[in-house]
């Protein structure tokens, strides 16, 4: 992609504006974190917590888990910093049931045993949240179980080894379970692994991510075909030529507008019309926003806009990385590709149908085909900061010899500024 004339230095959080030159840069104040006036909690919540997406085995989003943003805290862990964790996420847990959950999809919360015998459960119940806990033993199993009875939404990791638990499968709605699903069960089952393939798996599973290998078969229809086409335009043509195509198309002009008067965009001063904003973003701004566009549709559902904040997030943290130093074909190349990564998911297309419409670069073809290649390097690289593989994650950070920390914290400052990009797609 060309360099971006208009951009301006002062910007904090204008991830668009990912370039080859582009210094890394704080995005705290994308949340309000430097404002001198009162903090508002939704602000609060939206620093440290996080709703990891999970999906069924056509990658549709179906739930999410209620997560600390940007932590993964190891089994070994001492137990004051556990404790300490969880802590912080039943305290955003209230606070987002005393705002009201209104969302539509059910909402996983992983407890202690410590808080499965308390009575916190009981006192934060609500209709969409499935409680996700391990079942050890008899104790446990019968607290569970009275729980449940009482109405509350369970979805238990049973000890295999424990014949009592083990066999207390068919009382679930939910089931946690690793790579291996168990034997033949009525429940749901929530599917750990980080790797899936569809013949075995029951067609009902939930997954923790989108995999990379998954396709979608294609669903034509006049607004799919217009982002398609709107994608095709952002990858390769002029400004001028994305101008047109929102006065040929002036019922997504409305959301183009949206995102690019969002901290996403990075405006100095508000656009005021679709035309005005691409002008004002410039070449390479105004092709990643109206490609930002193009995966989500003018009217958005949560699974798009999950898509959209899932892309942005790949593509800026890929930047991020090939600027500390990772091999790749320019920093630019790599936001492209970790837009282009969801586009299948996005638009229903296979890989290679993608590649042909579009007529992306080799490198890119490559990248998104699981070729190897450094840019695919790289794609593996975010897919195991997704799943918080920390075997994967080591390995990545001692080939491309980038301390792990400086990975970890790259992804945290991506998943961050995009997550701002849901608000300007509601």
């Amino acid at each position: 992609m060309s360099s971006d004339s208009h951009s301006t230095p002062h910007i904090v959080g204008g991830g668009i504006n990912t370039r080859d030159t582009e210094q890394h840069v704080a995005v705290t104040h994308v949340l309000g974190a430097d404002s001198n006036g009162p903090v508002r909690e939704e602000a609060l919540r939206a620093r440290f917590l996080s709703f990891d997406p999970l999906y069924d085995g056509a990658s549709n989003l179906v739930a999410h888990q209620l997560v600390l943003r940007g932590r993964a805290t190891p089994a070994d862990a001492p137990a004051q910093l556990r404790q300490m964790e969880e802590d912080m996420l039943l305290t955003g847990l209230y606070s987002l049931t005393q705002a009201g959950l209104d969302g539509e999809l059910p909402l996983l919360i992983r407890i202690s045993h410590g808080v499965l015998f308390s009575d916190i459960p009981q006192q934060l119940d609500h209709r969409q949240l499935i409680w996700c806990v391990d079942i050890d033993d008899e104790q446990h199993l019968g607290r569970a179980l009275t729980l449940q009875e009482a109405g509350l939404t369970f979805c238990p990791t049973l000890n295999s080894t424990h014949a009592v638990v083990r066999d207390s499968a068919s009382a679930w709605r939910y089931l946690a379970c690793g790579e291996n699903p168990p034997p033949a069960v009525a429940a749901r089952l929530i599917v750990e692994a980080n790797t899936r393939t569809a013949s075995h798996w029951p067609r009902n599973a939930w997954f923790r991510s989108v995999s990379s290998n998954d396709t979608q078969s294609a669903a034509p229809s006049p607004e799919w075909a217009m982002q398609l086409d709107l994608l095709a335009i952002a990858l390769r043509q002029s400004v001028e030529t994305l101008i047109q195509f929102f006065r040929l198309n002036p019922g997504m002009a409305p959301r183009l507008l949206a995102i690019a008067n969002s901290p996403i965009g990075g405006l100095s001063r508000p656009a005021e019309s679709a035309t005005h904003a691409l002008v004002l973003l410039g070449p390479q701004r105004a092709r990643r926003v109206a490609a930002l566009l193009a995966l989500t549709g003018a009217n958005p559902s949560e699974a798009m806009r999950n898509y959209a904040v899932t892309a942005l997030t790949r593509a800026l943290f890929m930047g991020k990385i090939t600027r500390l130093g990772a091999p790749a074909e320019s920093a630019a190349s790599a936001f492209e590709i970790g837009l282009l990564s969801i586009a299948p998911h996005a638009l229903s297309l296979p890989v290679e149908t993608l590649i042909r419409r579009l007529g992306l670069s080799a490198t890119n073809a490559r990248a998104l085909s699981s070729h190897p290649s450094p840019e695919g390097t790289l794609l593996q690289l975010t897919y195991a900061c997704e799943s918080n593989d920390a075997e994967a994650l080591a390995v990545h950070a001692q080939q491309l010899r980038i301390p792990l920390y400086q990975i970890s914290t790259a992804y945290l400052d991506a998943l961050i500024t995009a997550s701002t990009l849901d608000a300007a797609l509601h």
